[in-house]
């Protein structure tokens, strides 16, 4: 569930509705047998399949990987040769290749079977050819690879900050290594089964990823500063209820299926993965417990989710507690020595309580112990900004940012200077609410500078947190990609304006431009740009909006069939923030959506009411409606006001598609809204919410109500319950070992349109989890196919 402009838009605002768009409803679940997706099609369009056509683009985003003294960085440039590594001096612009590409490919194929693949690995270390591959490091003289006499790191270890030694996990418990001896040192002898140190909660939506690639995680632990302390956690799973999965293809060859056994809390489930807090001494090999009983995990851990801070002395840490519906949230800090604990600050709602309006983003919270402040984000006003905040007492001493506009991403921190650097949405020129600029703001005045003022999304590198994340950073020798140079002087985003391709820019701290880096190039062709539209959702008051992409060439009225693009939220929107978003995920939609329009299909993508990045209020419409995910009445509307738009669109031909909680919404779209939608695919849905992962349905539906009769307040978001209603085609799909979404309950809402006696078309994959079976080219294909079965005309009565 979790996983998951623009060029003028038309004024549809306050268009009237189209309430039966002169067509007869067809019967109940009528199906409309058509020449599908043909070989000839499908070489048509393989070219805009999303793993062909980004390699027709050259860079569309410049990741600035920054050197220590903050005067330059390097970055990858993808053209249409391949990759070239690119020093750039911060003060000037002036740009160089590090060295030619193709020799250190022949340099790589002596230290690797596969140099191509080790290119997208390779960091540099410095200037003057040391490079970083797979935590060792190299001298490049432009022909030959020479080892560098130093220890390697492990991405399944911590290394210490001053790199002497490093954690390691071994049976649950906790190891410590020296890394110039190799001598291991156990710290830790208390490990049971589902009882370990340190270690990813089976719930963190990828374990059967973790466990089939043989991914070997580092502790899931916080070095402090000195050194010698290291901020960690024992997980208690013992008593959360089994998991299984069956993997009816077993990687090994072997015939007879396997099952797999973790542990993961439904919704209302009583008992939940938990966390015991400890700093371990890693000299005496002491543990001091934090007191006040373990804490929540979600989906991962706080550490995890960079929710955890160390002070500047390692006398203390910092972690956000919270409670399993996330309706509150408070900063805590633990003393070291005594594991005593303190309550700074605290943040309440009747919904939820955010840190980051975004799944899986980093907190929008710094602590700054030095002068006893913090940074705290909070949506009090109603909007999302941040508050400077006294360490010692919890009181606010300043609201940093206000207006109605939000805050999305602190990206930097200048404490000397106290001015904070980030993203915000709503406050530039652009045509939508969601686009982003960089800002910068005075701690203590509130003084708001926007960097960024041209229209268009300000696109820069953001790292998902994570056991991905943990495992990234544990294996790199060198810096990682930042939008902002490390003393603040300097910053590198990529402009990604609604009608061109995106172009990278060198900036000083003011904003003044340096040197123009890059301008994406692409030599694939007749690409179609979306146009952005904008409406009145449902309520007839609240400003909706939605891209558009239209094929060129198909003019008449009623001739364009369209297909919307839906995931709900309520963590994120669907909308792409820019025309080729460089994030694979987000490029693929685009690419996606080109495909279609050269199949004469049209693509819509609407972002309604209850989703976030705007006021609190309108994300708040969420909680309590999984029944209506994203508003589908608000979706019904904008559909129709889109045809009052757009002539050309045939609104007997409307098919929505989606994964994971879209698919959820694109089948309950079908169930609902049948006169809006006449076929549906949808994927991996979470089609019963007390069916899955509690952390997510509990902090959008809230606490699971049993009443007297037996029924509960989850009920109406079962998509089973509506199976009776369903008319039109639905093709339900699902990979059979998804660990995020249960191929249950795919499986149960077959079973009642079984029951029901309806017909729907049904897509099983063996050996695809959550984010295999989205991306498959085989599922891509069968989808694609069902939609031109679905949406050419009706040729008969």
């Amino acid at each position: 569930m979790i996983r998951p402009k623009c060029a003028p838009r038309p004024t549809a605002a306050g268009s009237p509705a189209i309430s039966r768009w002169a067509r007869t409803a067809p019967p109940p679940n009528k199906e409309v047998v058509m020449t599908g997706l043909t070989d000839e099609l499908w070489a048509q369009i393989a070219p805009l399949m999303p793993w062909n056509l980004r390699k027709t683009f050259t860079t569309l985003r410049v990741d600035p990987h920054w050197f220590p003294d903050s005067r330059g960085f390097w970055y990858r440039r993808q053209t249409a040769e391949g990759v070239e590594f690119v020093i750039v001096d911060a003060e000037s612009g002036d740009q160089r290749l590090a060295f030619a590409t193709d020799a250190l490919s022949r340099a790589l194929a002596a230290v690797t079977t596969e140099p191509e693949a080790a290119l997208e690995r390779v960091e540099l270390l410095d200037r003057d050819g040391l490079i970083g591959l797979d935590g060792r490091s190299y001298s490049f003289d432009g022909e030959t690879l020479t080892l560098q006499a130093m220890p390697r790191v492990s991405s399944d270890a911590l290394t210490s900050p001053d790199g002497t030694r490093a954690l390691l996990r071994k049976d649950g418990d906790l190891w410590l290594r020296d890394v110039a001896s190799g001598t291991e040192t156990r710290l830790t002898q208390s490990a049971e089964p589902h009882f370990e140190w340190a270690k990813s909660p089976d719930q963190n939506l990828e374990s059967m990823r973790i466990l089939r690639e043989g991914i070997r995680l580092p502790p899931i632990a916080q070095w402090a500063p000195d050194g010698r302390h290291v901020l960690t956690f024992r997980l208690d799973e013992r008593n959360v209820r089994s998991f299984p999965m069956v993997q009816n293809v077993p990687d090994d060859g072997s015939r007879r299926p396997v099952l797999h056994d973790l542990r993961i809390a439904f919704t209302g489930d009583v008992d939940l993965p938990m966390a015991h807090q400890a700093v371990i001494d890693t000299l005496t090999g002491e543990i001091v417990w934090q007191q006040g009983g373990p804490v929540h995990v979600t989906e991962t851990s706080l550490i995890e989710r960079a929710e955890t801070w160390w002070s500047h002395d390692s006398s203390r840490f910092y972690f956000v507690d919270h409670d399993r519906y996330e309706q509150w949230i408070a900063l805590i800090e633990v003393d070291r020595t005594t594991g005593a604990r303190r309550e700074i600050i605290r943040e309440t709602s009747d919904y939820f309580v955010d840190v980051n309006m975004e799944y899986a983003r980093r907190p929008n919270i710094m602590i700054l112990d030095k002068s006893d402040e913090a940074i705290w984000f909070s949506q009090r006003d109603g909007w999302a900004h941040l508050y400077l905040v006294d360490l010692s007492s919890g009181a606010t001493k300043q609201q940093i940012t206000k207006g109605a506009w939000v805050v999305r991403d602190i990206l930097a921190l200048d404490e000397e200077a106290r001015t904070v650097f980030f993203l915000a949405g709503g406050i530039g020129k652009n045509q939508t609410p969601y686009q982003r600029s960089l800002c910068s703001a005075d701690l203590d005045t509130g003084e708001v500078t926007v960097l960024t003022p041209e229209a268009g999304d300000c696109d820069v590198p953001l790292h998902v947190v994570g056991w991905e994340d943990m495992v990234q950073r544990a294996g790199m020798l060198g810096a990682r990609s930042h939008s902002i140079s490390p003393d603040c002087a300097y910053f590198v985003y990529s402009h990604a304006p609604p009608d061109r391709l995106p172009s990278a820019r060198l900036c000083r701290r003011d904003g003044s431009v340096i040197a123009e880096l890059e301008t994406a190039q692409s030599t694939a062709n007749d690409l179609v740009w979306p146009a952005t539209f904008s409406t009145l959702a449902a309520d007839n008051a609240t400003e909706i909006f939605a891209q558009v992409w239209l094929p060129k060439d198909k003019t008449a009225p009623a001739s364009v069939p369209m297909v919307e693009l839906i995931y709900p939220g309520p963590q994120c929107i669907e909308q792409t923030l820019s025309p080729f978003p460089a994030d694979a995920g987000e490029f693929a939609k685009a690419a996606l959506a080109n495909a279609l329009v050269r199949l004469g299909i049209g693509v819509v993508i609407i972002d309604a009411r209850g989703t976030p990045f705007r006021e609190k209020a309108l994300h708040d419409l969420c909680h309590g409606q999984l029944h209506n995910p994203g508003h589908l009445n608000d979706h019904a509307k904008a559909i129709a006001d889109l045809c009052a738009a757009y002539p050309q669109i045939d609104p007997a031909r409307i098919a929505i598609m989606g994964h994971s909680a879209g698919g959820h919404a694109a089948a309950r779209a079908l169930f609902d809204h049948p006169d809006t939608y006449s076929a549906a695919i949808a994927t991996a849905g979470s089609h019963d919410p007390q069916l899955y992962n509690h952390c997510w349905p509990e902090k959008w539906q809230g606490r699971l109500v049993r009443h007297a009769d037996g029924s509960t307040n989850y009920d109406a978001a079962d998509n089973s319950s509506r199976a009776e209603h369903l008319r039109g085609a639905l093709l339900l799909g699902h990979g059979d070992i998804d660990d995020n979404v249960h191929p249950a309950q795919t499986q149960r809402l077959a079973a009642a349109l079984i029951k029901a006696g309806k017909t729907f078309e049904m897509l099983i994959t063996p050996n695809d989890d959550h984010y295999t079976f989205s991306r498959s080219p085989y599922v891509l294909r069968r989808e694609i196919d069902f939609l031109l079965r679905q949406l050419q005309p009706e040729t008969g009565g």
